[in-house]
């Protein structure tokens, strides 16, 4: 059947809408491309011309080239197929995986996304969700798109051919190889307000040897991208917070609960410190300082939009303000991962021997390949913020390490118009911007070897066999400080005998410590910063052993009913064995809990499988006048894990060709996902994932029995007086299960493809598709843990002994562990249109071919069911920011001799940013005054040109400078804030809307 390639049909020549141009031109000889058998992703048997068992989109090199991008990540991002992929602008909030870049069809989440290289498994990413134990997800980065041949997508669950994480399809990268020349390019582009810089210098060489018998390529890649931050932009620098409605004072009143404030800054936090503690008949927060730190002055917070007698409560007030003297912290968030890579890529394929007993032929093939990643992201200070400890200003015992500072009444540093209205203890809180931001980088090393033999047997068969390695040797280092020491630099005195200011503690002062005036402004010294602040490191290596046997062949050719037309039965079998090995070891300081950050465990695991599978291809009938072809695939593998034991997959594949012009396809199949290192052996790490706490005053007589909350929320001990709004969001604490069994799919395909004979170069195929998901590998939502402590007839002992609380109620960590609990069920309908044609039929003589292609996804189902039997968790994600219902692409090419100009234009629907609220009786959420972003259309011109052994390119991506929509939550992706609203869509959304703006590039490719 013919299959959707993404790209443009010039000529059989070079790559084509129309699989079947891309797929002849993989054939040596091409006056014989139309009958040789050829592999395409999607089954293992050998077929002839472009039939499959299932829907493949094919994205091709010239498709990849004209995007004008160089992270390949990026570019999968622009398929319908794919939505919220973990890529540069969103993958800086997770302390452990900085700059991955992780491909999601279908929202579906990366995990159940198999990604392959050349139809064979890579090395994974020990970038997880929980900590660095080790993971199937294969970092796109190191994949350049320079590099690439071509890409090909298989819709619906493919266990049965690939294993495990098969379940939403498979993204199968195609390298060059067999290349004989040389060919270089070099790349440059940067945005309209000329950061975004990226570098880019790749190439191939290639030569064959013995009389043609081998060859060996070799590729490399080498780019770097300077990143966005928060400053660079004016939408991002002018913050927008969502700030509690002092309008509404019910839930269900018709008025949004939440409004949008513009250009907002902290309201708990200045450039130096801010008084917590109430002084002089004032409420806290009341006064600053100078920015010398040498006078006391009233700190202005700004408009607070949360005054007492709202329905959303009082105390203190909102963290965010508009105006004001505040610090501005969201320009110190990061837009898009600064990154450096290096790939190097040597292919080599030799014809050992013909003829070889049973062996017709003998080929030797290995593919060594090494890649380095290198990232950083920057973020907001080390801040203090929060009730500290009563009188020990460096007890963090009962405290969060992030709590407020306590200041001794007779510490020096006070000034004296201070000391002379608050002459006891107080306390401040303070960013520690000017102090240090959180710096963090990532190294990445990979080394894969593929080093195998295939061929043909006596009968014709053909035969594989290879054993892949891989390595992924991963540093994280982070700048932290260890809090004890900090608080000893804030508790000073004056030494009655020099009259110089110390640390109290003599013992700190033997260790060199130096006292810190934290009511001043400025940098730190050497010595001042070199005793709280430290450099963590963490070491972490994954190994990945895989030995695979692959037979396929024609067990018999048979007269087909009817026709007589003889045709083969098809067969694959094969053997499949592989190992993971995960090791993560952070240093000392992360794992003993005295740092600021997150505290991480060691994470050593491993596990081993063993595979078997089979594959069928049964043609029924050929060559009628009702049916041109009618054929079955069946396919069936059976695993067994050290971990969670045996499971099984299969699947079921009808094929009929109505006729030449019409096919129909379908097919059903059971997948499945086995737990990774990470989520089985994972200590507990910290994240910063937001939370919507119910025992806050402005979440109390909310919920499905708000009595119940109140009782249980006082039974534990929260004071009423207690706001959320008050103190930063604590960490959530997420760790492995080493009971966890694989998650089970049921998947179903069925599609058209018309290829109308009176239309030629007109193609329209249509694929409706269904994942439906149990036993899902999930961590409990901290909202489904925190509301099932507190909502029920008496406090949870299971779900409340997940919570920690300080004493002023506030919440200072939720453990969350791996569960299989999750159901989720999406389903959709992909279209491909596509239409080439010589412009000679509609009178423009000798001006070319004119190619069109509409590639579109409409999604209306995206359910996630977080907690059985509690539909208060249920994620209704389609239609959701980041999972939009409708998506897709239209380029249109225009080829003129040796010039090529492309224009793509691409469309996200309109999408809620609250998907879970009940509308009320007037038919709007109440969630916030926004809930509703129009529709995106982003255009993209490029254009080559092409003379002699030169091929000049340049383009405009973004070409009418689009910014993206001026929600909250929705450019930043340092954080996910808007989880603490429910939604845990934002916090990914920085993916689906460019915050790059207009960008341009150009480049040469010189080929010898």
């Amino acid at each position: 059947m013919r299959e959707s390639v993404i790209g443009r049909q010039r000529s059989i020549r070079r790559t084509g809408v129309a699989a079947i141009a891309l797929l002849a031109a993989l054939c040596a000889d091409r006056a014989a491309a139309q009958t040789e058998e050829i592999v395409v992703t999607g089954t293992r048997i050998a077929r002839p011309g472009i039939t499959a068992p299932n829907p493949v989109t094919v994205l091709n090199s010239e498709s990849i080239a004209l995007t004008g991008l160089q992270s390949t990540v990026d570019i999968m991002s622009q398929l319908p197929q794919t939505q919220v992929n973990l890529q540069p602008s969103n993958n800086q909030r997770f302390t452990n995986g900085i700059g991955v870049s992780f491909t999601n069809l279908r929202g579906l989440g990366e995990y159940r996304t198999l990604t392959l290289v050349d139809g064979r498994r890579h090395i994974g990413s020990l970038s997880g969700r929980n900590g660095s134990g080790g993971t199937s997800l294969v970092d796109t980065n190191i994949i350049a798109p320079g590099l690439i041949d071509r890409v090909e997508i298989v819709t619906g669950g493919t266990s049965a051919l690939y294993g495990a994480d098969a379940v939403a399809g498979v993204v199968n990268f195609i390298l060059k190889k067999n290349y004989e020349g040389a060919e270089f390019t070099g790349q440059y582009g940067q945005s309209g307000h000329g950061d975004a810089k990226t570098s880019t210098a790749n190439g191939l060489i290639g030569q064959n040897f013995g009389s043609k018998r081998g060859n060996i390529t070799f590729a490399f890649d080498y780019n770097h991208d300077t990143g966005i931050v928060g400053s660079d932009r004016d939408y991002a620098s002018c913050g927008r917070s969502l700030i509690p409605n002092p309008a509404s004072f019910t839930g269900t009143d018709g008025i949004p609960n939440n409004i949008t404030q513009a250009c907002t800054k902290s309201s708990v936090f200045a450039p130096n410190a801010t008084v917590r503690t109430a002084v002089d008949g004032n409420g806290p927060l009341a006064y600053t300082f100078t920015p010398d730190g040498s006078s006391a002055i009233r700190f202005n917070r700004g408009t607070l939009i949360n005054p007492p007698g709202t329905r959303l409560g009082g105390s203190i007030g909102t963290t965010v303000g508009a105006g004001g003297a505040g610090e501005n912290t969201n320009a110190q968030l990061q837009l898009r991962t600064p990154n450096t890579r290096i790939i190097a890529d040597t292919l080599v394929n030799y014809e050992l021997a013909n003829k070889l007993g049973p062996l017709e032929t003998v080929n030797f093939f290995a593919d060594v390949k090494y890649a380095s990643s290198r990232n950083s992201a920057t973020n907001t200070g080390h801040f203090n913020n929060g009730a500290p400890a009563a009188t020990d200003p460096f007890d963090i015992t009962n405290d969060s390490a992030q709590s407020a500072l306590l200041i001794k009444s007779d510490n020096p540093f006070i000034p004296a118009n201070f000391k002379a209205i608050a002459p006891g203890n107080f306390s401040i809180q303070r960013s520690n911007y000017d102090w240090s931001a959180r710096t963090g980088t990532a190294n990445y090393e990979y080394f894969r070897a593929v080093v195998g033999f295939n061929g043909t047997l006596w009968n014709g068969w053909k035969y594989e066999t290879y054993f892949n390695y891989g390595r992924n040797s991963t540093n994280f280092y982070n700048i932290d400080r260890v809090e004890n020491r900090l608080r000893q630099q804030i508790d000073a005195v004056r030494d009655p005998a020099t009259g110089q200011i110390v640390c109290r503690d003599p013992a700190a002062q033997a260790q060199g410590c130096v006292p810190i005036n934290p009511f001043k402004v400025g940098s730190l010294t050497p010595a001042q910063y070199n005793y709280a602040y430290t450099l963590t490191h963490e070491n972490d290596v994954l190994d990945q052993k895989n030995a695979v046997v692959n037979l396929s062949g024609d067990v018999f050719k048979y007269a087909t009913p009817f026709s007589g037309t003889v045709a083969p039965v098809g067969f694959a079998a094969g053997f499949e064995w592989r190992r993971e090995n995960g090791n993560s070891q952070p240093d000392f300081l992360t794992q003993s809990g005295q740092l600021w950050g997150n505290q991480n465990a060691p994470v050593v695991g491993r596990y081993d499988v063993r595979e078997y599978y089979a594959e069928l291809g049964v043609p029924i009938l050929r060559d009628l006048p009702f049916a041109k072809a009618l054929d079955v695939d069946m396919a069936y593998r059976f695993s067994d894990y050290s971990t969670s034991g045996a499971t099984n997959t299969w699947n079921v594949a009808v094929n009929y060709a109505i006729t030449s012009d019409v096919k129909l396809r379908a097919s059903t199949a059971r997948a499945v996902r086995a737990p990774n290192i990470d989520e089985l052996f994972s200590g507990f790490g910290d994240n910063f994932l937001g939370y919507t706490d119910p025992c806050s005053s402005t979440n109390i007589n909310n919920g499905p029995a708000p009595a119940n909350r109140l009782a249980n929320c006082r039974a534990l001990g929260v004071p009423a007086a207690y706001n959320q709004n008050d103190f930063t969001q604590a960490p959530i604490r997420t760790g492995g299960n080493p009971l966890l069994k694989p998650e089970k799919a049921r998947t179903w395909t069925a599609g058209v493809v018309l290829t109308p004979t009176f239309v030629p170069g007109f193609t329209f195929i249509a694929d409706y598709w269904f994942v439906k998901i149990r036993d899902g590998i999930q961590t409990l939502s901290q909202n489904a843990i925190l509301n099932n402590c507190v909502d029920g007839s008496g406090p949870s002992p299971l779900f409340c002994g997940l919570i920690t609380r300080n004493r002023d109620g506030s919440i200072r960590t939720v453990v969350a562990q791996t569960v299989n609990v999750g159901k989720e069920s999406v389903r959709g309908v992909d279209f491909d249109v596509s239409y080439s044609f010589d412009l000679d039929r509609v009178g423009l003589h000798n001006m070319g071919q004119l190619s069109i292609q509409g590639l579109a996804t409409w999604v209306p189902q995206n359910t996630q069911i977080a907690v059985p039997g509690d539909p208060t968790f249920n994620l209704y994600r389609s239609g959701v920011v980041g999972y939009p219902t409708l998506k897709g692409n239209i380029r249109t090419t225009w080829d003129y001799k040796d010039l090529t100009l492309s224009l793509n234009a691409r469309y996200i629907g309109n999408a809620e940013t609250f998907p879970n609220q009940t509308p009320v009786a007037t038919g709007r959420f109440e969630a916030a005054d926004f809930n509703d972003i129009k529709p995106f259309w982003y255009f993209d011109l490029g254009g080559r040109y092409r003379w002699n052994n030169l091929t000049f390119f340049a383009g405009i991506n973004n070409l009418f400078d689009k910014e993206p929509p001026q929600v909250p939550f929705l450019f930043s992706g340092s954080n996910q804030t808007g989880a603490s609203l429910g939604n845990s869509a934002t916090g990914d959304s920085a993916s689906t809307y460019s915050n790059i703006g207009r960008y341009f590039y150009f480049g040469t490719t010189v080929k010898f």
